[in-house]
């Protein structure tokens, strides 16, 4: 039986102490506790007969840490408390933590259920980026943080320091909120696989009785499945090259090589979009960057919306969904690039001002694993940081993968009748529907081909194009990412322009004929 772990981590004088005391003395008045501080603040702890203390110094912590495992196993082995609040140094790395509770003995008896990251309102924004690596590192591991406002009013664009690491930390500034919180418990891994269990008798139960009804759960399966092996090698091969850049290519690299004409930036937008396999995700920090470096707004654009559709990875899942139709890839491309080059050039009529929303952390700081340590040197150390980095940008983007092939499969049997029923004179019908369709499933642009190829049995060529030209260039996730480190005027400006432009091109391609393109 292991005993359940609750962190409380954050700077220095953030509270972290009190938060303690107000938790044993309100919410955790029946239970032994053993509070393990690796701080010590001015504020003392709590003194009560059910609660018990380990304290270690930063010296202990920096040259002991498995020794410091050994000496909380053995506690608990004798003394077995109900619940162990650990205090974290808020100038340590979480991956010490992490290294000497998660692995070898302390792992068989410790459970960490809850890290709450502990925050006063009144200077945290500006004091975490000084902190570094170790502040956000505790920040990108926490469930939960706790903001004391003290008299001050929540703002949340002082909140972006925390959304910006950790964009799924829920943030409490109301106490009361705050302790319900906390005791609601996540899902254990045992229990989901009971979940899953269960669910998969409910469908062999199911199974026949839908058959019977004519719904054909079987081929909606089959469809679903064959759907997601086709397309998951690709979105993993386009997380992997993604990772390779985001961890070994400086951005300043590219920043270095845009030229300042406007001509001229627009053929190196389209050679680097092209050169570098970045997936939309990946792209944003890059337009971000270059930007606020001083490259025209024309040609940041047009690298921004062109490189998720024409590099080699884009590419090769398009050819081979398609059975190896070059005329879809080159028409993808094409039209791509058009789109791509036309709406960065509408931004030489009234460029933006004042556009940027500045924030004290960097925003590619969503992209960063701080869960690793820092010392990242070395050839292996930056393989590992790649590796992590791919496997959480492949569970990331991969949950919109599955919600749209789930659609796809639904709309094979629903959409398309409906367009083809109606739309057979009105060919933009089913454009604006697969457009549309395409923003809201937010797939990746490496796999995006397989799924659009599911959807193609009985709508136009281009209304398909149309799909695989808009979808990469703006979507739901792009348009939250883009609101994270733009203005709204600029980002709805953005969508409006890239929206009508990829409208208008890809109709014009579909009254022509589509390119004499079948499907």
């Amino acid at each position: 039986m292991t005993t359940p772990v609750w962190v409380i981590t954050g700077l220095l004088d953030s509270g972290k102490t009190t938060l303690i005391n107000q938790l044993i003395e309100q919410e955790l008045d029946e239970q032994d506790i053993l509070v393990i501080q690796f701080e010590s603040g001015e504020t003392p702890l709590t003194e009560q007969e059910r609660v018990k203390e380990l304290v270690f110094s930063k010296n202990q912590l920096e040259q002991i840490p498995f020794g410091i495992a050994d000496t909380i196993t053995r506690y608990i082995d004798r003394h077995s408390p109900d619940l162990i609040l650990v205090e974290w140094n808020g100038m340590e790395h979480f991956h010490r933590l992490e290294e000497m509770l998660l692995q070898f003995t302390a792992k068989a008896v410790l459970s960490i259920e809850k890290v709450v990251y502990a925050a006063d309102g009144a200077s945290f924004k500006a004091r975490i980026p000084d902190a570094g690596a170790a502040a956000f590192s505790q920040i990108a591991g926490s469930d939960c943080a706790y903001v004391r406002l003290r008299g001050h009013r929540r703002n949340r664009n002082d909140m972006d320091v925390l959304y910006n690491c950790n964009p799924d930390i829920r943030v409490y500034t109301s106490r009361d909120r705050f302790a319900r919180a906390l005791f609601r418990f996540g899902m254990k891994p045992r229990h989901c696989f009971l979940m899953i269990l269960t669910a998969v008798m409910l469908y062999m139960m199911v199974f026949p009785l839908l058959n019977e009804v004519g719904v054909p759960s079987g081929r909606y399966v089959s469809i679903f499945l064959g759907v997601f092996l086709q397309a998951a090698p690709f979105l993993a091969i386009g997380v992997l090259l993604s990772s390779l850049i985001q961890v070994y290519l400086r951005t300043d690299w590219i920043q270095r090589r845009f030229p300042g004409k406007i001509l001229a930036g627009q053929l190196f937008a389209v050679i680097a979009g092209f050169c570098l396999p970045v997936c939309d995700c990946a792209s944003i920090p890059v337009f971000k960057s270059l930007v606020k470096k001083g490259v025209p707004m024309p040609a940041a654009v047009t690298f921004m919306l062109v490189s998720p559709i024409i590099n080699p990875v884009v590419i090769l899942s398009t050819w081979y969904a398609f059975n190896g139709n070059y005329k879809i890839v080159a028409a993808r491309c094409g039209l791509g690039i058009l789109c791509a080059v036309l709406c960065g050039l509408t931004y030489l009529f009234k460029p933006p001002a004042d556009y940027l929303i500045e924030q004290a952390m960097p925003f590619r700081a969503v992209c960063v694993d701080y869960s690793l340590p820092a010392e990242t040197g070395t050839r292996l150390s930056r393989f590992s940081l790649m590796m992590r980095h791919a496997q959480n940008e492949f569970f990331s983007v991969g949950k919109f993968l599955l919600t749209g092939i789930f659609a796809s499969t639904l709309f094979q049997d629903m959409i398309p009748q409906a367009v083809a029923a109606g739309g057979a004179g009105a060919p933009w019908k089913a454009l604006l529907v697969m457009m549309g369709l395409a923003f809201v499933l937010s797939l990746c642009s490496s796999s995006d081909a397989v799924v659009a190829r599911s959807m193609a049995g009985s709508l136009p060529a281009g209304a398909v194009l149309g799909f695989m030209v808009f979808g990469p260039m703006m979507d739901i996730k792009n348009a939250a990412m883009l609101l994270s480190g733009f203005k709204s005027g600029f980002v709805i400006r953005l969508f409006a322009t890239t929206f009508l432009v990829c409208f208008i091109v890809t109709g014009v391609f579909i009254t022509g004929g589509s390119g004499g393109i079948g499907i």
